[in-house]
Protein backbone atom coordinates (compact mmCIF):
# COMPACT_ATOMS: atom_id res chain seq x y z
CA UNK A 1 0.00 0.00 0.00
CA UNK A 2 2.47 2.05 1.03
CA UNK A 3 4.64 1.60 -2.30
CA UNK A 4 1.87 2.48 -4.25
CA UNK A 5 1.21 6.05 -2.71
CA UNK A 6 4.93 6.70 -3.47
CA UNK A 7 4.67 5.83 -6.71
CA UNK A 8 1.15 7.65 -7.59
CA UNK A 9 3.32 10.76 -5.41
CA UNK A 10 6.28 9.74 -8.16
CA UNK A 11 4.56 9.86 -11.12
CA UNK A 12 2.47 12.57 -10.07
CA UNK A 13 5.52 15.05 -9.54
CA UNK A 14 6.67 13.54 -13.12
CA UNK A 15 3.35 14.94 -14.75
CA UNK A 16 4.17 18.35 -12.49
CA UNK A 17 7.05 18.87 -13.94
CA UNK A 18 6.42 18.47 -17.51
CA UNK A 19 3.87 20.73 -17.31
CA UNK A 20 6.24 22.94 -15.98
CA UNK A 21 8.52 22.48 -18.87
CA UNK A 22 5.88 22.66 -21.34
CA UNK A 23 4.89 25.97 -19.60
CA UNK A 24 8.46 27.54 -19.97
CA UNK A 25 9.08 26.08 -23.25
CA UNK A 26 6.05 27.66 -24.76
CA UNK A 27 6.99 31.06 -23.50
CA UNK A 28 10.28 30.91 -25.12
CA UNK A 29 8.98 30.14 -27.98
CA UNK A 30 6.47 32.69 -28.42
CA UNK A 31 10.27 34.39 -28.97
CA UNK A 32 12.21 32.41 -30.80
CA UNK A 33 13.89 35.06 -33.19
CA UNK A 34 13.92 38.30 -34.30
CA UNK A 35 11.66 39.30 -37.46
CA UNK A 36 11.75 42.04 -39.24
CA UNK A 37 8.92 44.10 -41.15
CA UNK A 38 8.42 42.98 -44.64
CA UNK A 39 8.76 44.73 -47.29
CA UNK A 40 5.17 43.69 -48.63
CA UNK A 41 4.21 44.72 -45.53
CA UNK A 42 4.90 48.09 -45.34
CA UNK A 43 2.81 49.44 -48.36
CA UNK A 44 -0.27 48.11 -46.34
CA UNK A 45 0.49 49.36 -42.64
CA UNK A 46 -0.28 53.32 -42.36
CA UNK A 47 -2.20 53.43 -38.75
CA UNK A 48 -0.45 52.23 -35.63
CA UNK A 49 -2.27 51.63 -32.47
CA UNK A 50 -0.06 51.95 -29.29
CA UNK A 51 -1.67 50.11 -26.27
CA UNK A 52 -0.40 50.69 -22.91
CA UNK A 53 2.53 48.51 -22.06
CA UNK A 54 2.58 45.65 -19.99
CA UNK A 55 4.70 46.71 -17.07
CA UNK A 56 5.46 45.99 -13.08
CA UNK A 57 4.97 48.48 -11.14
CA UNK A 58 7.84 48.27 -9.98
CA UNK A 59 11.45 49.68 -10.51
CA UNK A 60 14.20 46.42 -9.89
CA UNK A 61 16.93 47.07 -8.06
CA UNK A 62 19.15 43.76 -7.73
CA UNK A 63 22.70 42.44 -7.09
CA UNK A 64 23.10 38.97 -7.57
CA UNK A 65 25.54 37.24 -5.67
CA UNK A 66 26.98 33.48 -7.48
CA UNK A 67 27.64 32.24 -4.34
CA UNK A 68 24.02 32.17 -3.02
CA UNK A 69 22.88 29.73 -6.12
CA UNK A 70 26.24 27.28 -4.40
CA UNK A 71 24.58 27.79 -0.95
CA UNK A 72 21.41 26.95 -1.06
CA UNK A 73 17.62 27.85 -1.47
CA UNK A 74 17.65 29.45 2.29
CA UNK A 75 20.24 31.86 0.78
CA UNK A 76 18.51 32.38 -2.08
CA UNK A 77 15.38 33.50 -0.07
CA UNK A 78 17.43 36.10 1.79
CA UNK A 79 19.14 37.57 -1.18
CA UNK A 80 15.34 37.69 -2.16
CA UNK A 81 14.47 39.54 0.87
CA UNK A 82 17.57 41.92 0.85
CA UNK A 83 16.73 42.90 -2.77
CA UNK A 84 12.95 43.81 -2.06
CA UNK A 85 14.32 46.12 0.96
CA UNK A 86 16.35 47.95 -1.03
CA UNK A 87 13.84 48.38 -4.24
CA UNK A 88 11.40 49.83 -1.31
CA UNK A 89 14.09 52.27 -0.38
CA UNK A 90 14.98 52.97 -3.60
CA UNK A 91 11.44 53.54 -4.99
CA UNK A 92 10.24 55.97 -2.18
CA UNK A 93 13.61 58.26 -3.33
CA UNK A 94 11.97 58.16 -6.73
CA UNK A 95 8.21 57.47 -6.69
CA UNK A 96 7.33 58.53 -9.83
CA UNK A 97 10.24 57.88 -11.86
CA UNK A 98 8.20 54.56 -12.84
CA UNK A 99 5.15 56.64 -13.94
CA UNK A 100 7.27 60.05 -15.82
CA UNK A 101 9.94 56.97 -17.67
CA UNK A 102 6.64 55.11 -19.13
CA UNK A 103 5.25 57.89 -19.90
CA UNK A 104 8.61 59.60 -21.69
CA UNK A 105 9.03 55.97 -24.02
CA UNK A 106 5.58 56.04 -25.03
CA UNK A 107 5.88 59.89 -26.15
CA UNK A 108 9.36 58.57 -27.32
CA UNK A 109 8.03 55.74 -29.68
CA UNK A 110 5.05 58.24 -31.32
CA UNK A 111 7.30 60.70 -31.94
CA UNK A 112 10.09 58.72 -33.84
CA UNK A 113 6.66 56.81 -35.64
CA UNK A 114 5.25 59.34 -36.97
CA UNK A 115 8.40 60.84 -38.58
CA UNK A 116 8.79 57.70 -40.01
CA UNK A 117 5.66 58.48 -41.68
CA UNK A 118 2.70 56.43 -40.03
CA UNK A 119 -0.48 57.57 -38.38
CA UNK A 120 -0.17 56.56 -34.36
CA UNK A 121 -3.47 56.38 -32.33
CA UNK A 122 -2.70 56.25 -28.97
CA UNK A 123 -5.08 53.65 -26.65
CA UNK A 124 -6.03 53.76 -23.18
CA UNK A 125 -6.48 50.24 -23.17
CA UNK A 126 -4.27 46.64 -22.94
CA UNK A 127 -3.45 45.24 -26.11
CA UNK A 128 -6.25 42.21 -25.95
CA UNK A 129 -9.06 45.42 -25.19
CA UNK A 130 -7.49 46.70 -28.57
CA UNK A 131 -7.90 43.57 -30.60
CA UNK A 132 -11.32 43.07 -28.91
CA UNK A 133 -12.59 46.78 -30.36
CA UNK A 134 -11.37 46.11 -33.15
CA UNK A 135 -13.39 43.04 -34.30
CA UNK A 136 -16.06 44.85 -32.36
CA UNK A 137 -15.67 48.00 -34.41
CA UNK A 138 -15.14 50.37 -31.81
CA UNK A 139 -14.44 53.75 -32.85
CA UNK A 140 -11.37 54.06 -30.66
CA UNK A 141 -9.74 51.51 -32.70
CA UNK A 142 -11.26 51.82 -36.17
CA UNK A 143 -8.88 52.15 -38.82
CA UNK A 144 -5.94 50.56 -37.28
CA UNK A 145 -4.02 48.35 -39.03
CA UNK A 146 -1.75 47.27 -36.60
CA UNK A 147 -0.97 46.86 -33.18
CA UNK A 148 1.98 47.10 -31.36
CA UNK A 149 2.50 45.34 -28.03
CA UNK A 150 5.47 46.27 -25.18
CA UNK A 151 6.04 44.30 -22.57
CA UNK A 152 8.57 45.33 -20.31
CA UNK A 153 10.00 42.56 -18.56
CA UNK A 154 12.65 44.44 -16.60
CA UNK A 155 13.42 47.84 -15.87
CA UNK A 156 15.87 49.43 -13.17
CA UNK A 157 19.46 49.21 -11.82
CA UNK A 158 21.42 45.91 -11.64
CA UNK A 159 24.58 44.19 -10.81
CA UNK A 160 25.44 40.61 -11.78
CA UNK A 161 28.14 40.59 -8.62
CA UNK A 162 29.41 42.36 -5.84
CA UNK A 163 32.59 43.27 -7.95
CA UNK A 164 30.37 44.94 -10.56
CA UNK A 165 28.69 48.34 -10.38
CA UNK A 166 24.78 49.01 -10.07
CA UNK A 167 23.87 50.19 -13.97
CA UNK A 168 20.15 51.23 -15.54
CA UNK A 169 18.65 49.46 -18.47
CA UNK A 170 15.53 47.40 -19.48
CA UNK A 171 14.60 44.31 -21.25
CA UNK A 172 11.31 44.62 -23.38
CA UNK A 173 9.82 42.57 -26.23
CA UNK A 174 7.64 44.16 -28.61
CA UNK A 175 5.22 42.71 -31.23
CA UNK A 176 3.41 44.09 -34.19
CA UNK A 177 0.50 42.44 -34.99
CA UNK A 178 -2.44 43.12 -38.08
CA UNK A 179 -5.40 43.69 -36.69
CA UNK A 180 -6.73 41.66 -39.12
CA UNK A 181 -5.69 38.70 -39.01
CA UNK A 182 -3.49 39.05 -36.01
CA UNK A 183 -0.65 38.21 -37.94
CA UNK A 184 2.93 38.58 -36.56
CA UNK A 185 4.25 41.69 -38.47
CA UNK A 186 7.54 42.19 -36.70
CA UNK A 187 9.16 41.29 -33.25
CA UNK A 188 12.71 41.32 -31.31
CA UNK A 189 13.32 41.55 -27.61
CA UNK A 190 15.92 44.27 -26.84
CA UNK A 191 18.45 44.37 -23.48
CA UNK A 192 18.82 48.06 -23.56
CA UNK A 193 21.61 49.35 -20.62
CA UNK A 194 22.29 45.88 -18.96
CA UNK A 195 25.46 43.79 -18.83
CA UNK A 196 24.72 41.08 -21.49
CA UNK A 197 26.42 38.47 -19.24
CA UNK A 198 24.12 39.41 -16.30
CA UNK A 199 20.84 38.80 -17.97
CA UNK A 200 19.55 34.64 -18.37
CA UNK A 201 17.18 34.36 -21.49
CA UNK A 202 15.90 31.45 -19.59
CA UNK A 203 14.80 33.25 -16.54
CA UNK A 204 13.31 35.91 -18.49
CA UNK A 205 11.64 33.50 -20.83
CA UNK A 206 12.64 34.35 -23.63
CA UNK A 207 14.47 32.43 -26.73
CA UNK A 208 16.95 35.19 -27.49
CA UNK A 209 17.62 38.83 -26.51
CA UNK A 210 18.97 41.62 -29.12
CA UNK A 211 21.86 44.05 -26.91
CA UNK A 212 21.85 47.32 -27.47
CA UNK A 213 25.15 49.00 -25.33
CA UNK A 214 24.68 52.29 -23.65
CA UNK A 215 26.74 53.13 -21.07
CA UNK A 216 27.25 56.16 -19.19
CA UNK A 217 30.13 56.47 -16.31
CA UNK A 218 27.96 58.99 -14.51
CA UNK A 219 25.06 56.33 -14.37
CA UNK A 220 27.26 53.30 -12.93
CA UNK A 221 27.26 53.34 -9.26
CA UNK A 222 29.27 51.17 -7.30
CA UNK A 223 27.05 49.63 -4.34
CA UNK A 224 23.67 50.29 -3.11
CA UNK A 225 24.92 53.06 -0.61
CA UNK A 226 26.24 55.24 -3.49
CA UNK A 227 23.28 54.76 -5.58
CA UNK A 228 20.77 55.90 -2.52
CA UNK A 229 23.33 58.85 -1.93
CA UNK A 230 22.22 59.97 -5.79
CA UNK A 231 19.40 58.30 -6.02
CA UNK A 232 17.25 61.35 -7.79
CA UNK A 233 20.24 61.88 -10.12
CA UNK A 234 20.09 58.57 -10.65
CA UNK A 235 16.39 58.74 -12.26
CA UNK A 236 18.34 60.21 -15.23
CA UNK A 237 19.57 57.23 -16.45
CA UNK A 238 16.41 55.24 -16.07
CA UNK A 239 14.84 57.69 -18.23
CA UNK A 240 17.87 58.06 -20.91
CA UNK A 241 17.35 54.41 -21.07
CA UNK A 242 13.74 54.34 -21.61
CA UNK A 243 13.90 57.25 -24.53
CA UNK A 244 16.70 54.43 -26.36
CA UNK A 245 14.14 52.06 -26.02
CA UNK A 246 11.81 53.96 -27.64
CA UNK A 247 14.20 54.75 -29.87
CA UNK A 248 15.00 50.91 -30.70
CA UNK A 249 11.32 49.83 -30.61
CA UNK A 250 9.90 52.70 -33.87
CA UNK A 251 13.43 52.27 -35.38
CA UNK A 252 12.93 48.87 -36.12
CA UNK A 253 9.76 50.15 -38.19
CA UNK A 254 11.99 51.97 -40.11
CA UNK A 255 10.55 51.46 -43.88
CA UNK A 256 13.06 50.44 -46.66
CA UNK A 257 13.46 51.23 -50.27
CA UNK A 258 10.66 49.47 -52.01
CA UNK A 259 13.52 48.22 -54.36
CA UNK A 260 17.67 47.75 -54.54
CA UNK A 261 18.28 49.72 -57.99
CA UNK A 262 21.25 47.93 -60.00
CA UNK A 263 23.20 50.96 -61.56
CA UNK A 264 23.83 50.59 -65.41
CA UNK A 265 26.98 50.20 -66.87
Amino acid sequence: MFSEVVRHRYHLLRVIGLLILMTLTACVGTHSKPLSLHQSEQKKLRVIGLPQFTVSQRIDIRRDNPIYAVIGVSAKIVQQVVRESKRIKYQGANPALLQLSIAKMRQGIKYRLRRLGYRVVDLDMSYWEAQKAYRKKDPRARGIDALIRVDIKRFGYASGSPFKPYRPGMVLAADLYATQDRKLLSSNIYNVGYDRDDLSPYILEVGYISHIHVEDKRYLYKNFESLMEHARDSSKGLKFVAGVAAESVAGDLKKRPQRYLVAKK
